[in-house]
């Protein structure tokens, strides 16, 4: 895999679609692409995610990246896929003031989230409740 994948996974994002990478050796996924597997070193592929999956862990950021700041205080969720990989994105729906309403195990979906920061457009990875 070269740097051309991770350009492809920034593309798929802008699209609305996840992508990652899944081991041919052992099956392992990861998001985002990266050329070898962590856990064994086997080569890898791009896969397209369906990107839904649920909470494992989350916390409320209060002092964001640079290019955030204007959106902080949020929430921000490690995910564990469907298919297997975990994945931080910005959790939508919930009032970062009131976390004790997030729920470990809570099911939740992918979600291309465009925000601008000046003059420049972000896109990045959110997910929402799927009951919403």
């Amino acid at each position: 895999m070269s740097e051309g994948h991770l350009s492809l996974f920034y593309k798929e994002l802008e699209a609305g679609r996840l992508t990652g990478s899944k081991c041919k050796a052992c099956g392992e996924v990861f998001v985002p692409p990266r050329p070898l597997c962590s856990r064994c070193g086997g080569e890898t592929e791009t896969v397209s995610l369906k990107g839904e999956g649920a909470i494992e862990s989350f916390t409320v950021i209060h002092v964001p990246p640079v290019f955030l700041k204007d959106a902080s205080p949020y929430i921000l969720a490690l995910v564990r896929l469907e298919e297997g990989a975990l994945v931080m994105g910005r959790l939508l729906g919930y009032d970062p003031s009131k976390p004790e309403e997030v729920k470990m195990g809570l099911k939740v979906r992918f979600e291309a989230l465009k925000e601008k920061h000046g003059e420049k457009e972000e896109t990045i990875v959110a997910f929402k409740p799927l009951e919403a």
